[in-house]
């Protein structure tokens, strides 16, 4: 049936007991301008409490498992969603849930997270000692723009901003870029490149570099197109080897960057979506390598880095009294 085959007996749809009363019921008054306050301030202060939760990006659940990035921001909107329709029924204007939200909904690279005043990252830590048990803990670094601090397990928390730097400096090579300037670096490459290589020549630049982009990548809050470029020098640096769809130690699925340095093979693997560092490896380059009384073959394992968690956080907790 079409729409030009409906009501064609000239009956009235609306012609029955009680159609007065709803017709009535759909004629609102607009709101008063404190019921608009008030949804407003809802909605502020909904975002406020948003703001506050967890990590931007989950890089695990544990315990440690193959898993997908989860994004924890996405877990927060259905109290945004709530408070927003909230106003749009006070305003009398039409709202969908989802509308307007771009790409920043499907991308962890598309958000921004240089406001927050902490970047708080989760970490386990791997490695070999001369003993036969390797050394295995797990660590919590909260950065911010004066101040460092960490915490081992459930242990104290320490600070551990050098008392030579004012500040939080991520440091490349022998070359420190300040917290305050990563809003100022480069996304040209090649330009971003000669800022953190500076005028630094010699053996060790390359490495140096290679392990410089990968605390920015892991524990500054970089933006997305410094990101993105910070892995185009990356995977332009002299030797290196790049091979996609690699798991880490997690079982998660990222872009290998491998670098042959002195006896050691470097190994960073990059969850390319985002531009975050999801684990950092060292394993011996050639059969023969002594580590303590210990002779090692080509591929064992050195030291492991994983990034469980990395993400801005509006508080941090103050460090610990020293007894």
């Amino acid at each position: 049936m079409t729409g030009q085959d409906r009501n064609t007996d000239g009956t009235d749809f609306l012609e029955f007991p009680g159609a007065g009363r709803l017709r009535a019921a759909g004629k609102v008054a607009p709101p008063s301008a404190d019921a608009v306050a008030a949804a407003l301030a809802a909605v502020r202060s909904a975002a406020g409490r948003a703001e506050g939760d967890g990590p931007a990006i989950e890089l695990e659940w544990e315990p440690v498992a193959a898993v997908v990035p989860v994004r924890t921001w996405r877990r927060r909107l259905p109290v945004l969603v709530s408070a927003a329709a909230v106003v749009a029924i006070a305003l009398g204007v039409a709202f969908q849930p989802g509308s307007g939200s771009g790409d920043a909904q499907g991308s962890p690279a598309a958000e921004r997270t240089g406001t927050a005043p902490y970047w708080k990252v989760r970490i386990h830590q791997w490695n070999r000692t001369s003993a036969q048990r390797p050394d295995d803990s797990y660590e919590t670094v909260w950065l911010s723009r004066s101040d460092t601090r960490g915490q081992f397990g459930d242990g104290p928390v320490r600070e551990y901003t050098p008392v030579e730097m004012a500040g939080t400096a991520y440091v490349v090579g022998r070359n420190p870029i300040m917290w305050r300037e990563l809003t100022t670096l480069p996304t040209d490459p090649a330009a971003l490149r000669a800022r953190l290589v500076g005028k630094a020549t010699g053996e060790g630049v390359e490495e140096g570099l290679f392990d410089g982009v990968e605390e920015l990548l892991a524990r500054s809050p970089a933006e997305p197109e410094l990101r993105a470029a910070l892995f185009k020098v990356l995977t332009g640096i002299p030797g290196v080897r790049v091979t996609e769809r690699v798991k880490d130690s997690t079982g998660r699925v990222g872009t290998a960057v491998d670098l042959d340095a002195d006896t050691w093979r470097r190994r960073l693997i990059i969850d390319t979506e985002a531009f975050h560092t999801l684990e950092a490896v060292d394993t011996a380059r050639d059969d023969g390598l002594k580590w303590g009384t210990q002779k090692l073959r080509a591929g064992d394992l050195l030291h492991r880095t994983t990034y469980l968690s990395v993400g801005p956080v509006w508080e941090a907790p103050k460090p610990s009294p020293r007894t």
